[in-house]
């Protein structure tokens, strides 16, 4: 079977190459620093999941990002999990509408690496 190939969509370095670390070790990682690369690089090749941060070049938009994927007819199945640290930067509580969110799951930073390899199976049906 043909190894799974994830996306991090995500403008923190060091967050990225910590969960990179993690993820390569069950899947190929590709990385992306802003919506707009991210956008490209799943044009190029689309892959089997999507981690989307949500504060990254402004404040919303890994939720446009993610409202793209849903509206393009080639990405509207593609899972999408949001991670994101708004709730510890803002210090607030943010309710979650798959309306207003159209994704998979939405994470809170930090996750635990157990975690997020769990939530990726789940998501790709691995479990």
């Amino acid at each position: 079977m043909a190894e799974k190939v994830i996306l991090l969509v995500d403008d923190d370095d060091v967050f990225v190459e910590a969960v990179s670390a993690v993820l390569e070790s069950q899947y190929r990682v590709r990385r992306a620093a802003n919506g707009t690369e991210g956008l490209e690089m799943i044009a190029e090749e689309r892959p089997d999941v999507v981690i989307l941060d949500v504060m990254m070049d402004y404040l919303s938009e890994g939720f446009e990002v993610a409202r793209k994927l849903r509206n393009d007819p080639a990405t509207v199945d593609l899972p999408i999990i949001m991670l994101t640290g708004v709730d510890q930067v803002y210090n607030v509580r943010m309710e979650v509408d798959e309306s207003w969110v159209p994704c998979e799951l939405y994470l809170e930073k930090p996750v635990a690496p157990g975690d997020l390899l769990r939530h990726i199976a789940e998501v790709l049906g691995e479990q």
